[in-house]
C-alpha cells in the first residue's frame, strides 16, 4: 500500500488568515457559512451533476490515493470510494467544510488547508479531482503545476467547472467578480482550461461540454 508524506507538521485545523490570498479568504468566510447546509442550497444541488459526472468518468483501482480538492463536505470523495478500495484524501479551505466531512465519512483523511502549495511529497497521488472549485483557485497555474508533481507517473487530474456561455462569463469576469465576495476569480472557457494544463506539461488534455457542466481529464 502507497503511504502519502506530508510536508507540514502543524496539525492546527484553523488557517491562518495572513496566509491566504484575499480571494481565498472570502471562499474560506463564504463556505464556512454555507458548511452545514450545503446540501440543501442552491449551489449544492447545482453541484450534484458534476459529482455524479465525475463519480461516472473517472476510473479507479483498488490502492489508488485520491485526493480531492476543494472537498466540501467529502461527497465525492464517497461516491468514488463505492467504486473501489482508495485511499481518500479531501482538502478544503473551509474549516466548516472538512469538520462536516469528519463527521460524515471518519474512515476518510480530511483537512483544513488552501489548494497551494499543495503538502505532498513529489509523485505520491494517482488522482486529484476538483469539483466546481477551480474558478475559485487565485493562482490556477501554480496549482496545475503542483498537481504534475505531486502526481504519479500515470497520474491523472480530473476537473468539473460550470458551463456558462460567453456573455454570461465575460459579465462574471470583467465585473461580477470584481465586486463580489463569495470568493469567485474567474469562469474558464474550454480552451482557456485546456491551455494552463498543457502549459503545465501535461500530454494528454480533454475537455468536453455536458449540460451545466464543463470537463477536464489531464494526465501526466
Amino acid at each position: 500500500m502507497d503511504v502519502v508524506y506530508f510536508y507540514h507538521v502543524n496539525m492546527s485545523i484553523r488557517i491562518r488568515e495572513n496566509d491566504m490570498s484575499r480571494k481565498t479568504e472570502e471562499s474560506r468566510i463564504t463556505y464556512n457559512k454555507k458548511a452545514f447546509e450545503y446540501d440543501r442550497s442552491r449551489e449544492g444541488q447545482y453541484t450534484r451533476f458534476h459529482i455524479k459526472e465525475l463519480s461516472n468518468t473517472i476510473d479507479l483501482s483498488d490502492g489508488n490515493v485520491v485526493l480531492d480538492v476543494a472537498c466540501g463536505n467529502g461527497t465525492l470523495l464517497r461516491e468514488l470510494s463505492k467504486k473501489a478500495k482508495i485511499q481518500a484524501y479531501g482538502i478544503d479551505v473551509s474549516e466548516n467544510m472538512i469538520h462536516a466531512a469528519k463527521m460524515r465519512y471518519p474512515k476518510m483523511n480530511f483537512e483544513a488547508t488552501p489548494c497551494y502549495p499543495l503538502e505532498w511529497s513529489d509523485e505520491s497521488i494517482d488522482i486529484i479531482t476538483v469539483c466546481c472549485a477551480f474558478h475559485h483557485f487565485d493562482n490556477p497555474q501554480g496549482f496545475v503545476n503542483e498537481c504534475k508533481r505531486v502526481l504519479k507517473k500515470s497520474g491523472t487530474v480530473y476537473i468539473a467547472e460550470p458551463n456558462f456561455g460567453s456573455i454570461i462569463r465575460f459579465f462574471a469576469n470583467k465585473f461580477w467578480f470584481s465586486f463580489s465576495k463569495s470568493g469567485d476569480v474567474r469562469i474558464y472557457n474550454k480552451k482557456e482550461l485546456e491551455t494552463i494544463f498543457y502549459h503545465s506539461g501535461f500530454k494528454l488534455v480533454q475537455a468536453y461540454r455536458k449540460d451545466k457542466g464543463l470537463f477536464l481529464k489531464a494526465k501526466k
